[in-house]
């Protein structure tokens, strides 16, 4: 089941790419919504996904987020050894600093591009093992 979930994310991540680096390139929102067969405030709302969750590929990893490059993994596309050195070896966003009021920090939304948000959304969706999740845990506390 999680490699299934996995090829379907990984196939919406590539098609959010897609669609973002053309409309980069020029191609206008009105002739994606044509081409895709949708409004243009989807394609709107879609290429808002797309600038947070579907950035360009990482030079040397296999996604542009440690979400992705899990997901891979899980998809089959690469191996877990490679998957666990690039999650291992990724720069992760720092977490916003707590503010003087702890009942605050409960609800503030987690840093897109942090760990927490990255690799535990992909333990959460049976894309990591709870043994990859420790291992890569442990290689970034040291």
């Amino acid at each position: 089941m999680a490699e299934n979930r996995a090829r379907e994310v990984v196939a919406h991540i590539g098609f959010l790419r897609n669609l973002r680096q053309l409309y980069e390139g020029g191609v206008t929102q009105t002739r994606l919504a044509e081409v895709n067969g949708v409004s243009q405030p989807a394609i709107s709302q879609m290429l808002q996904r797309a600038r947070v969750e579907a950035p360009d590929v990482r030079p040397g990893t296999h996604g542009g987020t440690a979400y992705e490059v899990a997901a891979r993994c899980a998809a089959g596309e690469i191996d877990p050894a490679m998957m666990r050195a690039e999650l291992i070896g990724w720069e992760y966003d720092k977490p916003t600093a707590p503010s003087g009021y702890p009942d605050v920090d409960d609800v503030r939304p987690q840093t897109e591009g942090g760990f927490n948000h990255q690799v535990g959304r992909a333990l959460t969706h049976g894309f990591l093992t709870d043994e990859d999740y420790d291992l890569i845990l442990d290689a970034l506390a040291d």
